[in-house]
């Protein structure tokens, strides 16, 4: 990702957590691992938010699904397996 201007700031963090950071970075590289877990970070929230706005825009089911409508299908499905284990019954035959 290319940066245009970068900023210098001035945080703070406890000498552990800059301790796991050098581990896993290196002293010399801790800036741009920051800069990669908070962009990391930006993108989970961002990917959060967008399922909170999405929350409850999809129906748990169809209208039409109804009780009747879930009944019958499934007798259909039955029907069709039925008919499915008798035809190769058949030409096992």
């Amino acid at each position: 990702m290319g940066y245009s201007m970068c900023m210098r700031m001035h945080i703070t963090l406890d000498d552990g957590l800059v301790d796991r950071i050098d581990e896993v970075a290196g002293s010399r590289s801790r800036s741009r691992y920051i800069r990669k877990a908070i962009e990391s970070q930006l993108e989970e929230d961002a990917r959060v938010a967008a399922r909170r706005k999405a929350f409850g825009s999809i129906p748990d089911f169809a209208p039409w699904m109804t009780p009747e409508w879930i009944a019958e299908s499934r007798k259909e499905e039955r029907r069709a397996a039925s008919l499915d284990r008798d035809w190769k019954a058949s030409r096992e035959e």
